[in-house]
């Protein structure tokens, strides 16, 4: 629920409905689009984890949640799938033994070359929005989020 200045308590603003609908379809929209330009058996989530191990080589389990804003339990299920298809690995961490680190395979490596940046997939989508519509657009939006009680 979205509560502003102009909102009474509990009460969902309208025209808000629409905003979070459009929202929603766009993130439907950028997943497909994302499964069209990654590997066909890579998932959206599956991406993320790998974009951000593509940067630093190994990362631990909760700076993975944190750095593709989902939850450890999330991380554990995508990171089973990515070992499985031989992308990751989890190694002992050298400094502490009670964490684990997930560790980009050979392969993992390889795959980087071969997919394409999230940058290439994106650069079509705000055309027709300028440089100043964009960044109104971006505060919105965190203004946006930064309103939702979760």
């Amino acid at each position: 629920m979205i509560q502003t200045d102009n909102c009474a308590d509990g009460e969902v603003c309208e025209g808000y409905s629409e905003v979070l609908e459009l929202v929603h379809e766009i993130n439907k929209k950028f997943e497909k689009m994302q499964r069209r330009g990654i590997q066909e058996d890579l998932t959206p989530a599956q991406y993320l984890l790998l974009r951000q191990l593509w940067e630093t080589d190994s990362l631990q389990f909760k700076d993975l949640a944190i750095a593709c804003n989902c939850s450890r339990s999330t991380v554990t299920g995508v990171v089973d799938t990515m070992e499985k298809k031989g992308l990751v690995k989890r190694v002992a961490h050298p400094k502490d033994r009670r964490s684990t680190l997930v560790k980009l395979t050979k392969k993992g490596k390889e795959l980087k070359e071969s997919t394409p940046s999230l940058d290439s997939l994106t650069n079509n989508c705000c055309q027709g929005i300028d440089s100043d519509e964009l960044r109104i657009l971006t505060i919105l939006l965190k203004r946006l989020s930064s309103s939702l009680t979760v």
